[in-house]
């Protein structure tokens, strides 16, 4: 259970930090609306990172027991549980399909 705690939260801190950094940097550049800048960046790019399945490689690479910089490696650049479009596995099914209509 110790194991899966510290899973989880490196998997959320590891998320949620780089999407505040992006808010900040992007704020740095407009002061007069920084705190705007900060928020909207942060939540769309928290938004992206959930989508893209980061928190679930972070978890899954904390659990394996990988050292911080693999973690983060496999976390943002692997390909494995990355989402798929289901009809696009075939790219000559794909291409029948819709240029065809």
């Amino acid at each position: 259970m110790e194991i899966k705690m510290k899973a989880f939260v490196i998997s959320i801190f590891w998320s949620i930090l780089p999407c505040f950094l992006a808010g900040v940097i992007v704020g740095a550049f407009f002061l007069s609306a920084f705190w705007y800048c900060l928020i909207g960046i942060a939540v769309l790019a928290f938004f992206y990172c959930c989508l893209d399945r980061i928190p679930v490689r972070l978890f899954a690479g904390t659990m394996r027991g990988l050292s911080l910089w693999p973690l983060l490696k496999y976390g943002y650049a692997s390909t494995d549980k990355r989402p798929v479009n289901c009809c696009c596995n075939n790219w000559w099914l794909w291409r029948h399909w819709f240029y065809n209509r």
